[in-house]
């Protein structure tokens, strides 16, 4: 496989070229620093330190100091960002999608998602697992000067085709914790229009409580955040024109809208196990959604979709199963149960042919 002349680093979004990567010591200290691997040629796949003589494959970013994922140069994969405003629900989003793909939906789908290095891994835990399956707790808030670090796992499937032949498919996902709001740091806006401007599929979270029109009322809702939110990062997609890469609109807290929904609905249904993309039941959701968003007279968000992007998809999804307790403590038994979470990613795996389309 010929090797690229730039990638984009996954920490800081930027353009980089072989001269801007560099192996780390994966025994750190002053070993971090040392000039011979620096120097080293990242495509021979390790280096040796010269400060303590270990053998090393561990390539970061020069410009953030950023680790790379293992085999990142080779198959940089698909770059999947988030976006969606406060109270969409974008922590708690994050914390059992990943939850699900590490264990039940991982295997279903035969995938298997690696964390980038050590500080994904404990990130992850401390900023958002902990809080949803060890405190049965809602994750707190992330405040726009604190949002840590972008969380980088890649999730990969080997896909067989015919005669024998398999063939490996990569999304990177990355997830930077942003609000999609002005920041009062220059430098983290300039991140996040990388974030989205690197991108290759976006999932753009609403709050259904930010539509006026919707049969919800809560404190948390501010009516036009999320399509001030959605027309930012359609701005920041297009430059002007249309948007190219997919986008994956999802409605969160479906099951603040399920009360006031007719029982037949396919919103209800839960997705058919096995690593199949079943399209009947994709258009179903999608069409049940277009036809909502009419009746609640959010014409608005609809035609911004249609006219901005040639590639998008409507999803509804509960993460948590049933709306807290108040001061943050889980419903049902302190019990996450998720509906439809991973449906916006299953979409974007068979967008990006990693999943074969299901039978009806």
């Amino acid at each position: 496989m010929p090797w690229r002349r730039t990638w984009v680093c996954p920490h800081c979004f930027r353009s980089i070229s072989r001269a801007q990567i560099a192996y780390v010591c994966a025994s750190g200290g002053a070993c971090a620093e040392d000039r011979s691997l620096a120097s080293a040629d990242p495509r021979a796949g390790s280096a040796v330190c010269g400060t303590c003589g270990r053998t090393t494959t561990r390539l970061r970013c020069t410009a953030c100091a950023g680790r790379l994922p293992e085999g990142y140069l080779r198959t940089p994969g698909k770059l999947v960002a988030l976006a969606g405003p406060v109270s969409s629900g974008k922590s708690t989003y994050i914390g059992v999608l990943v939850h699900e793909l590490l264990h039940r939906l991982g295997a279903e789908l035969d995938a298997a998602l690696l964390p980038c290095d050590d500080d994904t891994m404990a990130d992850y835990h401390e900023r958002y697992e902990r809080h949803l399956y060890e405190d049965r707790h809602t994750v707190p808030k992330t405040a726009e000067h604190d949002a840590g670090r972008p969380l980088v796992h890649r999730l990969s499937r080997t896909r067989r085709g015919r005669f024998g032949h398999t063939r490996e498919q990569v999304l990177t996902l990355v997830f930077l914790d942003t609000a999609g709001e002005h920041f009062a740091s220059r430098d983290r806006m300039e991140t996040q229009l990388r974030y989205f401007g690197a991108a290759d599929a976006v999932v753009v979270l609403v709050d259904p409580q930010d539509l006026p029109g919707a049969p919800v009322k809560d404190g948390d809702g501010v009516p036009g955040r999320s399509g001030d939110v959605l027309a930012r990062v359609l701005g920041h997609l297009g430059g002007g024109g249309k948007v190219t890469v997919p986008v994956a609109v999802a409605l969160t807290k479906a099951d603040l809208l399920w009360p006031h929904l007719p029982d037949n609905l396919a919103l209800h249904r839960t997705r058919r196990p096995g690593p199949v993309f079943d399209a009947d039941d994709r258009a179903a959701v999608h069409a049940e959604l277009r036809a909502l968003l009419r009746r609640w007279q959010e014409h608005q968000l609809d035609a911004r979709l249609e006219q901005f992007c040639t590639d998008y998809q409507l999803f509804a999804l509960s993460t948590l199963g049933t709306a807290p307790r108040q001061g943050g403590g889980l419903g049902l038994g302190g019990v996450v149960r998720p509906h439809r979470v991973e449906d916006p990613l299953i979409w974007l795996l068979h967008r990006f042919g990693a999943l074969d389309r299901g039978r009806g």
